[in-house]
């Protein structure tokens, strides 16, 4: 039998422990750092009505997402505030990727100028995951009104101040900002009438109980191409290929407007960076799609993705930028 060394027994206690202690440590690494994703179902919230260009984004995107991921993908409305309501859910959700926040540019770079006591900060509460489309504004009446260009409706509204109203989704949001940019670049003074949405607010355009709006192409297509409503001009610096004869408001004489909604993917801030790089990896699959770049073409912007720090630089850069908009117009909550 071979005899151990005398100065070998005294060590092996120490040997054993340190073998336990590497065991142990290399039999539970990875299952607490990258866990099993999706394991339940996901929640899609969503921050305006049916029929708002989130709700049609959303519709769009979760089916296609659920495929890949192999866990359904629900959809859910978290209406009020200008949005703020359904980012707050959000912001505040377990950091787990299985609550996300299909949001605009209104929550995430407007709200936070407008509103002195939000219960979030888009900036540290919540993650970017990737930018899903960059949609062109349109000015429109409805077909009843009397002003058949930008220019006109521009002239009446600074010929009587006060007289006429204009309607949006709701205060902070893009559609409110980008009206009181125009009554600051042109000098025209209107009412404004916040809506819970982009769809009762078009209802109201079209029965004519108010004048007139900048709302997000992607809501106001069917109205448009429908000829419910009538388009003065876009807000981009570049006319839409969707309504090619229709002037950009630069063109239609207020030189230098531009504005654009955007909308994009959220999780809460904490959520594992190997999780959102999933959702960021399997969304822009999603959007590189044919049909789901076509189908978002056809809402007025094509399918904008990238990595999500570039998504991040590109929601601090709006944020300073709608906040020099709300100082130099004096915007604020009706």
């Amino acid at each position: 039998m071979t005899r151990i060394p005398a100065r070998l027994l005294g060590a092996l206690p120490r040997l054993y422990a340190a073998a336990l202690c590497l065991a142990a440590t290399s039999t539970q690494p990875a299952r607490a750092d990258t866990p099993a994703y999706p394991s339940r179902p996901i929640t899609m919230v969503i921050q305006y009505p049916a029929g708002g260009p989130s709700d049609i984004l959303a519709r769009i995107l979760a089916p296609r997402l659920q495929a890949r991921l192999g866990q359904p993908v629900i959809v859910e409305a978290r209406v009020g505030a200008g949005g703020n309501i359904g980012t707050d859910v959000v912001a505040k959700a377990q950091p787990d990727g299985h609550t996300l926040l299909l949001s605009s540019s209104g929550p995430l770079a407007i709200s936070p100028w407008l509103y002195p006591k939000l219960s979030y900060d888009p900036l540290r509460d919540l993650a970017p995951v990737v930018e899903v489309a960059a949609v062109p504004l349109v000015l429109m009446v409805n077909r009843a009104s009397p002003a058949q260009t930008a220019p006109a409706l521009l002239a009446e509204l600074k010929a009587r101040p006060g007289r006429y109203t204009y309607g949006s989704s709701g205060n902070g949001t893009p559609q409110h900002l980008s009206s009181a940019l125009l009554e600051s670049l042109t000098g025209a003074r209107a009412v404004h009438v916040p809506y819970k949405g982009q769809a009762p607010m078009a209802v109201d355009l079209m029965g004519g109980q108010i004048d007139f709006a900048i709302d997000s192409m992607v809501s106001a297509m069917p109205n448009l191409t429908s000829n419910r409503l009538r388009p003065l001009a876009v807000t981009s610096k570049q006319r839409s290929a969707l309504l090619p004869d229709v002037p950009t408001l630069d063109e239609a004489g207020v030189p230098g407007y531009e504005s654009l909604a955007w909308y994009g993917l959220m999780a809460p801030a904490a959520t594992p960076a190997p999780i959102v790089a999933r959702l960021n990896q399997v969304m822009r699959e999603v959007m590189d799609l044919p049909e789901v770049r076509e189908q978002i073409a056809r809402l007025g912007s094509p399918a904008v993705h990238g990595t999500p720090e570039q998504f991040g630089a590109f929601i601090r850069a709006e944020h300073q930028k709608w906040g020099d908009i709300v100082r130099r117009t004096g915007a604020s909550l009706d």
